[in-house]
C-alpha cells in the first residue's frame, strides 16, 4: 500500500520543473498508487506553446521529477504516456511500485535548480563535467543532448537565440503577453506564485528603469521605429556568448512524446549541472515559435518576423549538425555565483479519490 503522505512528498517536489512563464499547466488526480497527471492548457495559450507542445516539453520535466523524487520515498515507477485517448488533457499515468533500489541522487537538487540569467565565467568546462554531463544525454533512446564548446559556434548560436527577444519586442501580441506575465515586487511575486518575478531577469539598474517603461506598447511602438529591438538583441547575445558552452536538446520528430521526451533529458541534464556547481539559462523561444511556424498555427507574426525566426532556426540546425532531428530545447551553461532570485511555485493540485485523502 502506498503512503499517502509519500505521494503529496512527491508531488511537492515534482512541481519544481520548468515550464513556460513559469505557468505551471498540471493537476493531479491520485488513486491508491495511481498518479494521473492532467495537462492544464488555459494556463499558457502563448504563441510559444502552439498544439501545447511547450506544456509537453514541461510535463516531461515534471514526470522526470516525479520519477526522482518517488525513489527517495522507496517507490519504483511504472509510466504510461497518453494512456487514454479520449481524455486529452491526461498526459501519464503514473503506478508507484514499492521497492528496495538506492534513492537517485538528482532528488537532493530538485528544489535547488532553477535558472541563472546572470553573465557568466569564460571558462570551459572541465572534461569530467563534459563527461559527466554527456553521460545523462544518453540515459534516453529517443532524446540527444548537445553541447558546443567552440566559440564561434557559441556566438552563432546566442545571436541565433536573441532573434527571440528582437521579435517579441517589436510584435504587439507577443510584447503584451510578456510584460503581463512580470511580477514586479516580491509582493506580487508571493501572491501570484506564477509568471516571471522581475528580479529573476538580473536587468542591470538602467535596464530596470527602461524596463518599466516599455512595457507600454505605444512606447515600445517609438522605440522600435528607432530599431530598439535589434540593440537589446545583440545585447543579449552577448551576455549569452560568454559562456562555458550552448547546449540543445534534439529529438526524433514533433509527437507529444517527443516533447516529452525532450522535457525529460533537459531536466535531468539540468539537475546534474546543478550538482556540479554549473549555471543554466534556456534560450528556446525561437525554436518554439518555429514549431507554430512549421505547423501553420502562427498568424500574428508579419512575414519579416517569421523569416527572421525561420532563419534563427536554420542557424541553429546548421550549428549544431540536426539533419532529420527536431531542436527543441537550447541553453547556455557556465559557472556563476547564485542568481538574484528565483521563481516561486505554486502547491499541486491534487485530488484524492476511492479512500485516499
Amino acid at each position: 500500500m502506498v503512503n499517502i503522505e509519500d505521494i503529496k512528498k512527491i508531488l511537492e517536489a515534482a512541481v519544481y520543473a520548468p515550464s513556460g512563464e513559469n505557468c505551471q499547466p498540471w493537476r493531479f488526480e491520485v488513486r491508491d498508487s495511481r498518479i494521473d497527471v492532467f495537462n492544464l492548457p488555459e494556463r499558457d495559450q502563448s504563441l510559444y506553446n502552439h498544439g501545447q507542445m511547450a506544456s509537453y516539453f514541461a510535463h516531461g520535466a515534471l514526470i522526470e521529477n516525479i520519477c526522482i523524487a518517488s525513489s527517495a520515498y522507496g517507490y519504483g515507477v511504472e509510466l504510461s504516456l497518453f494512456p487514454r485517448e479520449k481524455e486529452k488533457d491526461l498526459v501519464a499515468t503514473v503506478f508507484l511500485t514499492k521497492n528496495l533500489l538506492k534513492s537517485d541522487p538528482m532528488h537532493s537538487y530538485i528544489k535547488t535548480r532553477c535558472t541563472n540569467r546572470k553573465p557568466y565565467q569564460v571558462m570551459p568546462l572541465t572534461a569530467d563535467e563534459l563527461c559527466e554531463l554527456a553521460a545523462v544525454g544518453k540515459e534516453y533512446k529517443n532524446g540527444r543532448l548537445i553541447l558546443s564548446q567552440e566559440q564561434e559556434k557559441i556566438e552563432i548560436l546566442a545571436r541565433a537565440a536573441s532573434v527571440n527577444e528582437q521579435v517579441m519586442l517589436s510584435n504587439q501580441f507577443l510584447h503584451n503577453f510578456f510584460f503581463a506575465h512580470v511580477n514586479w515586487t516580491q509582493a506580487e511575486e508571493e501572491k501570484k506564485r506564477t509568471g516571471f518575478y522581475v528580479k529573476t531577469l538580473e536587468l542591470p539598474p538602467p535596464a530596470q528603469i527602461a524596463f518599466r517603461i516599455f512595457r507600454h506598447w505605444p512606447i515600445m511602438g517609438i522605440f522600435n521605429h528607432l530599431g530598439f529591438p535589434k540593440l537589446v538583441a545583440q545585447g543579449n547575445a552577448k551576455i549569452s556568448s560568454a559562456c562555458a558552452a550552448i547546449g540543445g536538446v534534439v529529438v526524433p520528430g514533433t509527437t507529444r512524446e517527443d516533447f516529452i521526451t525532450a522535457g525529460r533529458v533537459m531536466q535531468r541534464v539540468w539537475l546534474k549541472a546543478t550538482q556540479l556547481g554549473l549555471s543554466i539559462q534556456p534560450l528556446a523561444g525561437a525554436l518554439f515559435l518555429m514549431q507554430g511556424i512549421r505547423a501553420g498555427g502562427i498568424d500574428k507574426l508579419s512575414s519579416r518576423q517569421i523569416r527572421s525566426i525561420e532563419t534563427a532556426y536554420a542557424d541553429i540546425e546548421k550549428t549544431f549538425g540536426i539533419r532529420d532531428e527536431v531542436s527543441v530545447m537550447m541553453f547556455r551553461i557556465g559557472k556563476e555565483g547564485e542568481p538574484s532570485a528565483r521563481s516561486s511555485r505554486l502547491a499541486p493540485q491534487i485530488s484524492f479519490t476511492d479512500g485516499a485523502e
